[in-house]
């Protein structure tokens, strides 16, 4: 059962959290439109906002949409499933490809469903899902892995999508493992439950360093390392970077903002009363604490990982 903190990040805000969250409506959505684009050494890139692609290829850009062909699917042996993890990929594929086991359903639809172990401690289903830019968990699951705390000092925002915006939580994972595949350092996103089926979607903001096939009769999901992204700093591009960076120093400057206005006269919370002007000042004060400390831990894992200073702007 989810605790208090869980239920009261989720949506069952004071309503003098109202207004916060109407100004927030200007805030960076990172799960709206998708754009895609390959460098010229390779390199796949995924983005919100087409501004980030080079300038010769921004106007041609299309949005990224998630269809079955965004994987390749590849029939083999009509044996029956083996619902045991491989290291190797199938016959043919190259030796560091890695064989992960899928759930293919969820009531009638498709799906693939794999198992991904968050922290070393906590396993559950999630969806891959190409047409995501990054990792999203259940709020269930973010209780579980613990992920709230007491006082509700995580970080609000909101995302977009295709029911339109709702109140997100931005938080960190230290570490997920799909089979062998082990990533450190995940930033996701916390949302109300999606499925009985499913506690999370998996997206490009990790799969987008590996090929993936799709065998859907062996149900496997094979996944092959992309070489170039080997000697990048933490396995991350630039733009990962960059996007990161730019994000967390948005919140701290607008929750800064945000303190600076309460207290002035004609600024949008004037309409909020001296009874409530104290709530409000101390979630704020929250917010603007929690995105200063995301921001941080990018920064020590930056350093950690030797990336170049004009990736961290």
């Amino acid at each position: 059962m989810q605790n208090v903190a869980a239920r009261a990040m989720m949506g069952i805000f004071l309503p003098i959290f109202t207004l916060a969250f109407l100004l927030l409506l200007s805030a960076p959505a990172t799960a709206g439109k998708i754009y895609r684009w390959v460098d010229e050494n390779g390199q796949v890139h995924f983005s919100d906002s087409p501004q980030y692609a080079p300038k010769e290829i921004r106007n041609e850009l299309k949005e990224y949409k998630s269809d079955p062909e965004s994987l390749t699917v590849t029939p083999v042996s009509k044996s029956a499933p083996d619902k045991k993890s491989d290291i190797a990929g199938p016959a043919g594929s190259p030796e560091n490809s890695i064989s992960i086991p899928y759930t293919a359903k969820e009531g009638r639809a498709n799906r693939v469903i794999i198992e991904v172990t968050f922290n070393g401690n906590v396993t559950a289903p999630i969806l891959v899902d190409t047409g995501s830019p990054g990792l999203v968990l259940a709020d269930d699951l973010a209780d579980q892995l613990g992920l709230f705390d007491s006082n509700g000092s995580r970080l609000l925002v909101l995302v977009s999508g295709i029911g339109g915006a709702q109140a997100a939580v931005r938080t960190i994972i230290n570490k997920i493992s799909i089979g062998t595949i082990t990533e450190e350092f995940i930033p996701a996103h916390i949302v109300p439950k999606m499925s009985d089926s499913y506690r999370g979607l998996i997206g490009m903001d990790i799969l987008s360093s590996y090929t993936l096939t799709i065998d859907p009769v062996q149900r496997r999901l094979v996944a092959t390392e992309i070489s170039a992204s080997k000697g990048l700093p933490a396995g991350r591009d630039q733009f990962w970077w960059q996007t990161n960076f730019r994000e967390l120093n948005y919140y701290q400057e607008f929750w800064e903002q945000q303190l600076q206005l309460l207290n002035q006269s004609g600024s949008p919370y004037s309409r909020v009363s001296s009874s409530k002007r104290k709530q409000l000042e101390d979630f704020i004060s929250r917010q603007k604490n929690e995105a200063q400390n995301l921001y941080h831990q990018l920064e020590r894992y930056a350093r950690w990982n030797n990336v170049p200073r004009h990736w961290r702007r």
